[in-house]
């Protein structure tokens, strides 16, 4: 029984019937296709609609029966249609009706696997014959679900085209053992050996399709692969007249495109799987000042782009007409630094722990609502229980957050920071938290837990609880290996099960569920602050799972030890009580996550009261110290260089008692004297198009409207006499008071007002005296 990996599911309609088609990679190195022809796609309906049913849907539509049962208890029935685009019509018309369908938009190839527990990796049993574009053919055989972790073969593709993307110039191939450029060229004699010529466009088009089969890769990725390069790929050959096949099988790649701010295009190519690079670092929860290809590869390669910023576009152009090695260079760079952050980042890896985990497609471990639809649904299956379908007009529900306690501003000395692990997740599993063990109308008499919501809950039946007593020690088993990658995917996936309930896009949308969770949380925070206080410490911040608490204790050593001490104590303490209150066994657990030894709280600008979600600290490991930023001006990107770069030298100075009058002035003088110009620049994102702000024109929508020649969504821009000018065509002198009066001066307060001084004190020449 050869182990393989799916990379592709789908199906074809072969003689009025689907056969489901499963591509993948086997452990021999061979791709592979499964063919099953032996499924029928189905929903349900309540048993009770039956009859009716029967008379709206016709003869070809069967209504069998079924052992299953609703969510609520309700006998269903099984609506078997003959193929899956059958399916739509026919939920249509029963829903016209006022008859209620369940599981009537679950993809069928999805189905297919759902029902058989396949998560990724499968065992097959039956045998099989070569294909042609593809390794190993089975028909019909047996399936087993397995875990098994494959080597995927990973080519990136990046092209080049005139500056309206309507002639193709080159294809640059990188990685599977290969390094090189497709190009079009009439004089092959003035190409670098790295470069493959081609007559025109139409030859060179035939000829990457010929190479991807050549090279045969599992993964193509690339950088904004999927919305530009194959995209162009895809119009240049339907424009040629040469159909675009690149997968292992003929038939085109079907791209769907999402151009939204938050949206993720997708690329459907039999036998392969394309990952876009940006889409990936996204769904990795990877942060970066953008998701260019050159900031991503200086932040995490510490190289760039070949050519990079505004006029880009001329560039490659001429390069193309006039320095064709450059050129070549630049195509190839650009294919190798996104497969570099890629591998880097271990990205793909991820990816295919976390299809492990939920089932998904590679190019689907990111949607979370799916993935949980995955999980939840199969193991509803195994209970003989359907689920609803979503509603695509349903309304979300509000649902109550994690609770900010109120800051108490200043400068400190030794905080212990606490928190708890994966709370929300703990909370599920401590409480028994559950769709399907949520009890709207609690029977006299019937044992339940009632959340500080009012929700009631089973203490049996719930199927996240279980999950999560599977994945947590699964996690812990995975950390104490070294096992970094499989530990994030659990991570990933657990802490993904409170938002996927609260929202309405999810078929198990559950508002009292979530709501519980939420409020189990606030409970929680408030009794630990009483838990810290009735030891005799005070509490200055908290934000849903952790706590600031100061030490009061000037060595930081002997602070640390009682931060280690407090949490064992909290935790035994917690246990105890969450057993009489609740009678439930605790699974919640407290870490001391770290010591600032100096740490800034600010308070809001003009006020006595403490800013939330921002604060500094000062954390040191061994002879090594750092300041680390949340949610202030140094860890934001609408703010300048400027900014952060004064935030960080001034609190520096704070942080080793070190006066800060002078490095202010200084400061100001040097930006007021254009020695800091190259800080100046602001960095923010359009969420659609520049025409279309009407209310209102922000300084980048203004910025945006000069330039030229932009460069994706962000806008880099200046402040100068005129107001918000592109960095690149500058008409007017930079602002050097708005940058004071609007970057230097509301930081400096912040910090001034916690030490009992004043900008005006900065200034007053009184602060010489001292």
């Amino acid at each position: 029984m050869p182990l393989g990996f799916l990379l592709h599911p789908t199906y074809r309609i072969e003689s009025g019937r689907p056969v489901v088609h499963l591509f993948g990679k086997l452990e021999t190195g061979e791709s592979f296709v499964v063919r099953d022809s032996r499924s029928s796609p189905s929903f349900f309906i309540r048993a009770t609609d039956a009859h009716r049913a029967t008379g709206l849907l016709g003869p070809r539509i069967r209504i069998d029966p079924s052992e299953s049962v609703s969510m609520q208890g309700e006998p269903v029935r099984e609506v078997v249609v003959p193929t899956p685009p059958d399916a739509p019509p026919a939920r249509e018309k029963l829903g016209a009706a006022g008859i209620v369908c369940f599981e009537a938009d679950i993809p069928f190839a999805t189905r297919f696997l759902i029902d058989r527990g396949i998560r990724g990796a499968m065992r097959i049993e039956g045998p099989s014959r070569p294909g042609r574009l593809v390794g190993r053919i089975f028909e019909n055989p047996e399936l087993e679900p397995a875990e098994w972790i494959p080597d995927l073969r990973i080519l990136s593709i990046d092209i080049e085209t005139d500056p309206a993307a309507r002639r193709l110039f080159s294809i640059a191939l990188y990685g599977a053992g290969v390094d090189e450029a497709l190009i079009v060229s009439a004089d092959p004699a003035r190409l670098p050996p790295e470069a493959r010529p081609f007559p025109d466009e139409r030859t060179l088009l035939i000829g990457f399709l010929a190479r991807l089969r050549e090279i045969d890769p599992d993964l193509i990725v690339g950088w904004n692969v999927i919305d530009f390069d194959l995209s162009v790929l895809d119009s240049r050959c339907r424009e040629l007249g040469i159909d675009f096949f690149i997968g292992r099988a003929d038939l085109r790649c079907a791209i769907r495109l999402d151009r939204s701010f938050w949206g993720a295009s997708r690329a459907s190519v039999p036998g392969r799987v394309v990952l876009d690079g940006v889409a990936l670092l996204r769904s990795s929860f990877v942060r970066l000042e953008d998701y260019r290809l050159e900031t991503a590869a200086r932040a995490v390669l510490g190289e760039g782009k070949v050519v990079a910023g505004s006029g880009r576009a001329a560039w490659i152009q001429q390069a193309y007409e006039r320095d064709p090695a450059k050129f070549v260079e630049y195509n190839r760079t650009d294919a190798r630094l996104a497969q570099a952050i890629i591998e880097k980042l271990g990205l793909v890896p991820l990816a295919i722990r976390r299809s492990l985990l939920t089932g998904m497609p590679l190019d689907r471990v990111g949607a979370s609502i799916a993935s949980f639809d995955f999980l939840y649904l199969h193991e509803l299956h195994k209970r003989g229980i359907v689920a609803p379908s979503v509603e695509a007009d349903a309304e979300t529900e509000p649902t109550t957050g994690g609770y900010v306690l109120d800051a108490e501003p200043g400068l400190y000395r030794n905080i212990l920071v606490f928190d708890y692990r994966s709370l929300y997740p703990s909370l599920i599993l401590t409480f028994h938290l559950d769709p399907l063990s949520y009890t709207p109308d609690p029977q006299p008499g019937q044992e339940t837990i009632r959340a500080p919501n009012g929700a009631h809950f089973r203490r049996e039946g719930g199927i996240l609880p279980g999950l999560l007593d599977r994945f947590f020690p699964e996690r812990e088993a995975a950390r104490a290996r070294g096992d970094t990658i499989g530990s994030t995917a659990y991570k990933i996936l657990m802490n993904s099960f409170y938002g996927v309930l609260g929202t309405s896009r999810c078929r198990f949308h559950s508002p009292p569920t979530a709501n519980a969770i939420t409020r189990f949380g606030q409970e929680i925070l408030f009794w630990t602050k009483r838990f810290m206080e009735g030891e005799g410490y005070s509490v200055l911040y908290g934000d849903t799972d952790s706590l600031f608490v100061a030490s009061g204790i000037e060595d930081a050593e002997e602070a640390a030890r009682l931060g280690r001490r407090l949490v064992m104590a909290a935790n035994r303490a917690l246990y105890d009580h969450l057993k009489t209150a609740y009678r439930v066994e605790s699974r919640l657990l407290l870490q001391f996550e770290r010591l600032y030894e100096r740490f800034f709280l600010p308070g809001l600008r003009h006020s006595r009261e403490g800013s939330k979600k921002r604060y500094a600290g000062l954390v040191r490991s061994g002879d090594k110290e750092e300041i680390v930023f949340v949610g202030l001006e140094s860890a934001r990107r609408d703010w300048t260089d400027l900014a952060k770069e004064f935030q960080k030298q001034l609190l520096q100075r704070v942080f080793h008692d070190e006066p800060v009058d002078e490095f202010i002035r200084s400061f100001v003088s040097e930006v007021r004297a254009g020695a800091r110009d190259s800080q100046l620049v602001y960095t923010k994102a359009l969420r659609k198009d520049p025409e279309g702000y009407t209310k209102t024109t922000p300084p980048h929508v203004r910025a945006a409207r000069q330039m030229l020649d932009r460069d994706g969504r962000l806008i880099r821009y200046v402040m100068t006499g005129a107001g918000a000018e592109p960095i690149d065509s500058l008409s007017q002198p930079l602002d050097y008071d708005h940058y004071v009066e609007k970057q230097i001066r509301p930081i400096a307060e912040a910090v001034l007002a916690c030490m009992g001084l004043s900008w005006e004190w900065v200034w007053s020449g009184q602060s010489k005296l001292f």
